[in-house]
């Protein structure tokens, strides 16, 4: 690839870090599409919900059109110290020779690598390509609001391709299913002359728990409810307010709950038990005046301990996971938020029909966020066969075939338009959705030659 390739990716996509962008909230990144389609002469349709298509004329024949596609938003988490306003400033980026990364927050490379990529084709005057159609949805990381929505009657592809993988050795051909659910609890709130404590755990591994199944086991909101139970075999403890984590998606780093207790040294107590040393763990007095009861605290802590979390099977290499992603107490409820995967959609329903029974024994409600189908693989696929064969000539080795654990907008694209063949490709990207996230220069530049070369061979 030329340097100059290389340097105006670099530049779009240090520009594209300085719009915030999270989830929800892309009205300012779509504006910025906006115009840069108006300042390159490109056609362009922008839906109610922020959803923003642009088109490209290539100059081939028969100009059968090429999807592209890239969601807007990205997963904002910071350090615990930062001030970082997420709604207002821009990603400070850290290059360190080949190596991308962000100080004290998540860099958005996921998704701002096909981001860039796609403006990168889009302005350039001297790329080979076919008729493009660049789409570029909303609240992916959420809902996949922006993707479901969508009026793809703008659209007259058949072939897609999603950049939203975080390898460069591999393409994606299918991904699993998942069900969202909020599980509520409404107690009572009772008055205690109880000592009250703030116990706040930090520092915990996180990431997207569709890459980390491992870690959600092992979340800051586990964590803090195995504390509490452990309390809770020795003395009544009245959970005032606990909440953590930021989306359901996502691997829960920081926890935090009030609870009062006549238990004497809670301090020594929690520390000594607990067994992730690792973690940043403080414990404080506070001024608390109502709680709920007791027997309600332990259905609490019941509900997050016996939902599904982490790796639940694993038949015939068919993995179905769960996570409890958030929790929060909203007056005198008490919502969590947790996620189901499987590409094998009975497994899935059975867990999701477990923790429903799970959540009744405890006075917990379900209900249901949303639900994806799967991806299932075309074993048929041109796209697939064409796109292999052109990586084998840039790159001198065949790509892997995926079918990913993690959630891709594809499955509900797939959904939306009859006969569409589609692929996911992507750039290397580690502990994505955390603040240590990072992405590599070398794999950008080897994503970037490949697909360019698959859009010039679709253009001869």
């Amino acid at each position: 690839m030329e340097d100059k390739i290389c340097k105006k990716f670099l530049e779009l996509f240090y520009k594209l870090s300085q719009i915030p962008r999270e989830s929800g909230k892309e009205k300012r990144f779509a504006d910025f599409l906006e115009a840069f389609a108006k300042e390159n002469n490109l056609e362009c349709y922008r839906d109610e919900n922020n959803n923003v298509l642009i088109k490209k004329s290539g100059n081939k024949k028969n100009n059968e059109p090429i999807i592209l596609q890239a969601h807007m938003d990205m997963v904002c988490v910071k350090r615990e110290n930062s001030n970082h306003d997420f709604d207002t400033d821009p990603i400070e980026i850290v290059r360190n020779g080949d190596v991308i990364s962000a100080k004290d927050t998540s860099l958005g490379a996921d998704q701002g690598i096909g981001l860039a990529i796609m403006l990168l084709i889009l302005e350039s005057s001297k790329i080979k390509h076919p008729d493009l159609e660049c789409l570029f949805t909303t609240e992916e990381e959420t809902t996949f609001y922006g993707a479901v929505n969508f009026n793809y009657s703008k659209l007259k592809g058949k072939r897609l391709i999603n950049i939203d993988h975080d390898k460069d050795d591999s393409i994606v051909i299918g991904c699993d299913a998942d069900i969202c659910n909020q599980y509520i609890f409404e107690g009572k709130h009772i008055t205690t002359n109880m000592p009250s404590y703030k116990i706040t755990i930090s520092g915990v591994e996180g990431g997207n728990s569709g890459w980390k199944i491992e870690r959600s086991s092992k979340s800051a909101i586990s964590i803090m409810a195995k504390i509490i139970q452990k309390l809770q075999t020795e003395e009544d403890v009245y959970i005032c307010q606990i909440s953590g984590g930021n989306s359901e998606n996502d691997i829960a780093t920081s926890c935090e709950c009030t609870i009062k207790t006549d238990s004497k040294d809670i301090e020594n107590k929690i520390k000594s038990n607990i067994e992730e040393k690792h973690i940043d763990i403080q414990i404080d007095e506070v001024d608390s005046e109502i709680s709920f009861s007791s027997e309600d605290s332990q259905k609490i802590i019941e509900e997050i301990i016996n939902l599904k979390q982490g790796l639940i099977t694993n038949r015939n290499n068919i993995i179905t996971s769960g996570n409890i992603g958030k929790i929060e107490t909203i007056n005198n409820k008490i919502v969590i938020t947790g996620i189901l995967r499987s590409i094998e959609e009975s497994e899935m329903e059975e867990q999701n029909y477990e923790n429903k029974r799970i959540s009744k024994s405890n006075d917990f409600e379900t209900e249901e966020v949303y639900k994806d189908l799967a991806w299932i693989p075309n074993k048929n696929s041109k796209l697939k066969e064409d796109y292999k064969n052109i990586y084998y000539q840039v790159n001198g080795e065949y790509p892997g075939f995926e079918i990913t654990h993690g959630g891709l907008e594809c499955s509900c694209i797939a959904q939306r338009i009859t006969g569409l063949d589609m692929i996911s490709i992507g750039s290397i990207i580690e502990d994505f959705h955390t603040v240590n996230e990072r992405m590599y220069i070398s794999s950008c530049e080897k994503t970037i030659k490949t697909l360019l070369a698959f859009l010039e061979y679709e253009n001869s």
